[in-house]
């Protein structure tokens, strides 16, 4: 069932791609054929890939800000995971003084090794 379910979204997802590049090229070649008149056919064309490479670089360039982002803040997750971690242990010391207070730390412990498992992407 879920087998037919993705082979029906390639599909269906593969479909949509076919029609979205296809009125990509027809919006390209709308642009030239507008410009094509006013500036010639080689000056439309120079002109329309100027500004698709200029598209691009942008496109690169907002992509490796938000990579930049992305491992900063994963970066400062990991510190703080750290300075959590060292928490943890400097305090372990004053609770096994009671066991209670070492059974609740314990569960304490798995129930924030349980929550942080779920972060791998």
């Amino acid at each position: 069932m879920v087998y037919r379910r993705a082979k029906r979204n390639v599909y269906l997802t593969a479909a949509a791609g076919v029609c979205f590049a296809t009125a990509y090229v027809a919006g390209l070649a709308a642009v030239w054929a507008f410009l094509a008149p006013l500036w010639g056919p080689a000056e439309a064309a120079a002109l329309i890939a100027a500004v698709m490479a200029g598209v691009g670089v942008v496109i690169i360039a907002v992509l490796s800000f938000v990579k930049f982002r992305e491992r900063r803040r994963n970066s400062r997750r990991r510190a703080a995971m750290r300075l959590s971690a060292a928490a943890a242990v400097s305090i372990l010391p004053r609770l096994t003084k009671s066991r209670s207070l070492l059974v609740i730390a314990a569960l304490g412990g798995l129930a924030f090794l349980a929550t942080q498992g779920g972060d791998q992407e």
